[in-house]
């Protein structure tokens, strides 16, 4: 099978696709694929590590004032024919979108070319990109029921989130040997491939009243690590028993299943990861990111599985909302239990079988 593949930005857009991506490599040794993003994005190094083809797409928001809106319009329309050409070059039999501002011109060069189109949505609410690129979709796959009511529509299909197969085959006891942790509650910490500056901030601050009865597995992001580190250091924390610094974790299905409870922000991971590894969250959705974070992290929280902690409040309610959630182990528990009861351990599959459906035709 040849498959093509667009989606980037962020995490949440690039591993849903690697997840499937792998799933069809299970069933086809012989599978292709190209991945068209945007040059020198996240999307790149993930995919020419992995040995796939790449061509660098045109895109840009087509949403602003003044002349941000035509201008994007414009590079999208470029990034469309662009991606035509790769596509007459490349003749895939399937295009699969995650969602960013890329998918739209790779899907608009699908619709050129005629090949047929599942676009995903990771979030619970859809983005312009996925709002717009639903019309050109062949199939549209979703995370959730509440993510279906956004779209509507017969072709839309609720998979669930694909995650890493790791997610559900972990130990526990061996992933906390793997970090080091004893028998006390464990925290993770999740800074964002980058860094969340605000969420790493809250952490440094109540870090030392937090190991007063738990450990702390907290990982920074490779842009805010060199601070953070200096940081730790001048509060004491460099070296103290139960706290455990990272600049980024390759091996995040093992992190989470060694915690306890979780805390980070509330992007579209959150909605396959979390589930998948059964672990409660405390989530603080970034105010800057549009309302998915916020929806995505509502939805979690009104299934039982997270609560929410408002960026604004960060800094005086993470560590008291973390205290008391680690005291209370029978709340734990049936956080945990609420949000294994989300998951979707087909999800990849599902699309990877709905994806060779598809490729039939072409």
């Amino acid at each position: 099978m040849r498959l093509a593949v667009s989606g980037g930005g962020t995490g949440g857009h690039i591993y849903p696709a690697v997840s499937v991506i792998e799933a069809l490599q299970r069933t086809d040794a012989s599978l292709q694929v190209l991945w068209l993003g945007v040059a020198g994005g996240p999307e790149e190094g993930v995919a020419t590590s992995r040995g796939w083809q790449f061509a660098a797409v045109a895109a840009a928001p087509v949403r602003g004032t003044g002349l941000h809106a035509p201008l994007g319009a414009l590079t999208s329309v470029l990034g469309g024919l662009g991606a035509a050409r790769f596509l007459r070059h490349w003749p895939a039999q399937a295009l699969l979108a995650t969602g960013g501002y890329v998918s739209v011109p790779s899907i608009v060069g699908a619709r050129l070319t005629g090949v047929p189109v599942m676009l995903f949505l990771p979030d619970v609410q859809p983005g312009w990109a996925v709002r717009f690129s639903r019309r050109l979709a062949s199939v549209v796959t979703t995370t959730s029921e509440a993510a279906r009511r956004w779209l509507g529509g017969s072709k839309v299909v609720v998979t669930g989130y694909p995650v890493r197969e790791a997610f559900f085959r972990v130990a526990r006891e061996q992933a906390r040997g793997g970090f080091g942790l004893d028998e006390r509650p464990a925290l993770l910490v999740l800074g964002g491939s980058l860094g969340a500056r605000r969420l790493n901030q809250a952490t440094l601050r109540w870090a030392p009243s937090l190991l007063e009865g738990a450990q702390v597995v907290h990982v920074a992001g490779r842009r805010d690590y060199d601070w953070v580190r200096e940081d730790a250091r001048l509060k004491g924390l460099e070296g103290a028993p139960g706290y455990h610094l990272h600049e980024y974790l390759e091996n995040l299905p093992e992190a989470m299943t060694a915690a306890d409870l979780v805390v980070c922000r509330a992007g579209a991971s959150v909605l396959g990861e979390l589930p998948a590894a059964g672990k409660p969250a405390v989530l603080v959705p970034y105010p800057h990111a549009g309302a998915h974070q916020w929806q995505n992290a509502r939805y979690l929280q009104e299934q039982g599985a997270a609560v929410v902690v408002e960026d604004s409040e960060l800094d005086d309610l993470l560590g008291p909302t973390v205290t008391r959630l680690l005291a209370d182990t029978a709340k734990l528990v049936e956080m945990a239990k609420q949000s294994r009861s989300l998951a979707r351990p087909r999800a990849a599959t599902d699309m990877a079988e709905a994806l060779m459906e598809l490729a039939k035709g072409c």
